[in-house]
């Protein structure tokens, strides 16, 4: 008993090392070795597993992450860190589920209400989700909670974006950039947000311009036919009515193409 006692801890601290030094694989492989022992401690065991999922979540290994995080929490299901983890272990993962990490948010949120990074994800995914309003909410809240934290304002603006809430996108990168005067990272966002808004101030306009396009009544004999290149208008020459009016001989139009949206 007492070399197990020693041996496992002296594994943990081999693990910890690596993990350190940057050699995450080898640090995740070494403690799912130590984490398989039947007796190990259940304190190393809690400890372990978490670190095994933030590792794995890492190494984008997201099934193994969210095995290790549920695993952690059999054994403390009050810790809101590893509802958040195992949140990001299904946010992140490109085969995920937004509804799930909603789920594990809301949890987060739920045991830690203070924190402002758990309310800004929690947000996103629940505007990704359809519920854009509740999820808007929770964003502007955790902005209001912590205006001058990068990770925060990088989460809470991307899912405004995303919920179409440019301009408080927008309201909350001016005041990062405020508190944070010279950041590269705030300046690269609120090129962004100022993209999108634009794209959509676009979008709306041409969405503006075929709906005044549409001819709504029906057409006559004595019509002028007007043809579209894009949105400009190609007007044919007049026509003079009268059966002693000269007519020119023109040779046939071509069709007129419609631009690329």
């Amino acid at each position: 008993m007492s070399r197990t006692l020693t041996l496992i801890p002296a594994g943990w601290d081999d693990v910890r090392a690596a993990a350190e030094r940057g050699g995450r694989a080898g640090a995740l492989g070494h403690l799912e070795r130590v984490l398989a022992r039947p007796d190990v401690p259940a304190a190393l065991a809690a400890s372990g597993h978490r670190l095994a999922a933030e590792l794995a979540l890492d190494l984008g290994r997201f099934a193994l992450a969210r095995r290790h995080a549920r695993a952690a929490r059999a054994f403390d299901a009050t810790d809101a860190g590893l509802c958040f983890l195992l949140g990001r272990a299904w946010e992140d993962d490109p085969d995920g589920c937004d509804r799930r990490a909603a789920v594990a948010f809301k949890k987060a949120v739920a045991l830690d209400p203070a924190r402002a990074a758990y309310r800004a994800h929690f947000g996103r995914a629940a505007a990704r989700c359809g519920k854009v309003t509740g999820g808007a909410r929770e964003m502007r809240a955790a902005l209001e909670a912590a205006p001058g934290d990068r990770a925060v304002v990088r989460v809470a603006v991307q899912g405004l974006i995303e919920a179409g809430q440019t301009d408080a996108a927008r309201q909350a990168v001016v005041r990062a950039r405020f508190l944070s005067p010279g950041c590269g990272e705030l300046a690269a966002l609120a090129q962004r947000v100022n993209f999108e808004a634009a794209r959509r101030t676009q979008r709306a306009a041409r969405n503006v311009g075929r709906a005044g396009r549409v001819h709504t009544g029906p057409r006559t004999a004595s019509d002028a036919r007007i043809a579209t290149d894009g949105d400009r208008a190609v007007l044919p020459f007049p026509r003079r009515d009268g059966p002693s009016a000269p007519r020119p001989h023109l040779a046939r139009p071509t069709r007129a193409r419609k631009a690329d949206w």
